[in-house]
C-alpha cells in the first residue's frame, strides 16, 4: 500500500512538472514575438530612416511630402536660403535678452573686423566629404561675428557672448575673448577662435563648449546641401554623417 502511494504522489508530481515546464516554454516562446511587434511599430515621424541618399534637383521632387535628399544645384532655392539667411524676430528678442545679462556686468567693447567674414556656417563630413545638413526641425547652426559680440545660432535656439578681447585677427584667422553668463561659466569667460584647415574653404570653429567644422556664408555653394524636407510633419533628422 505504501508502495502504491508513493507511486501516485510520485507520478503526480512528474505530471504537475510537465504542466509547469509546457507553460513555462508557451511563455518563453511568445516573449520573441511580442518584442518582434513592438520594433514593427514605427511612428509616423520615424519612419524612411532607411532612406537611401541620392543627389537631386528638388525641381524634380514633390516638395508637398517629405524628402530626404542631396541638393547639388549650386543654385536652389536652399543655396539661397543658406546665403540669404538672417536671424527672424524671436532669435532677436533671445540674443538681445543674453546681450543686455551680460552687460549688465561687464562693458562691451567693439572692435574692427577688417576683412574677417562675418557670417558662418556648419559643415557635416558624409562619406569623408564636408556637406552643409539642412535639418526638417530648426535651422542650420550657424555663427555671426559682429564688432562687440558673437552670435550662436544654434538649431532650435539662439545663444550670445559679448566681445572682452580680440587677441588675434587676420584674413582668415580670429581669436576672441569672450563675455558670458555665470549659468554658462562661473568665470563669465569664454573663447573662440576660428582657423582655415587643410581642407579649402573648410575652417575650424573653437568654442569653450563645441568646435565645428564652418564656412564662410559667401562659399556655402562649394558644398552640397543634406536637405531634410518635412513640409507636414516632423521626421526623424538624419544621423547618419560620419563620426567626429
Amino acid at each position: 500500500i505504501i508502495h502504491k502511494t508513493v507511486v501516485h504522489h510520485l507520478r503526480k508530481a512528474i505530471y504537475i512538472a510537465l504542466i509547469f515546464g509546457i507553460l513555462a516554454s508557451c511563455k518563453q516562446n511568445t516573449k520573441p514575438e511580442k518584442a518582434e511587434n513592438k520594433l514593427t511599430e514605427i511612428p509616423a515621424w520615424k519612419a524612411d530612416l532607411d532612406t537611401i541618399l541620392e543627389k537631386n534637383n528638388p525641381k524634380n521632387l514633390d516638395l508637398s511630402k517629405h524628402q530626404l535628399f542631396i541638393d547639388t544645384t549650386r543654385n536652389s532655392e536652399n543655396f539661397e536660403k543658406l546665403i540669404n539667411w538672417k536671424p527672424n524676430r524671436m532669435d532677436n528678442d533671445a540674443i538681445s535678452y543674453y546681450e543686455k545679462e551680460i552687460a549688465k556686468k561687464h562693458k562691451p567693447i567693439k572692435i574692427d573686423l577688417k576683412e574677417f567674414p562675418r557670417h558662418w556656417i556648419s559643415l557635416k563630413k558624409l562619406n569623408n566629404e564636408f556637406v552643409i545638413y539642412e535639418p526638417c526641425d530648426g535651422n542650420t547652426t550657424a555663427f555671426e561675428i559682429n564688432e562687440s559680440s558673437v552670435l550662436f545660432f544654434y538649431q532650435l535656439e539662439p545663444d550670445t557672448d559679448l566681445i572682452s578681447d580680440l587677441k588675434k585677427i587676420s584674413k582668415d584667422e580670429i581669436s576672441l575673448e569672450l563675455w558670458t553668463i555665470s549659468q554658462k561659466a562661473e568665470s563669465e569667460k569664454t573663447e573662440l577662435t576660428i582657423k582655415p584647415t587643410e581642407f579649402e574653404n573648410v575652417y575650424l570653429l573653437t568654442y569653450s563648449f563645441g568646435e565645428w567644422y564652418v564656412t564662410p556664408t559667401e562659399k556655402v555653394s562649394d558644398f552640397d546641401i543634406v536637405v531634410n524636407h518635412c513640409p507636414t510633419t516632423k521626421r526623424m533628422e538624419f544621423n547618419g554623417f560620419d563620426k567626429q
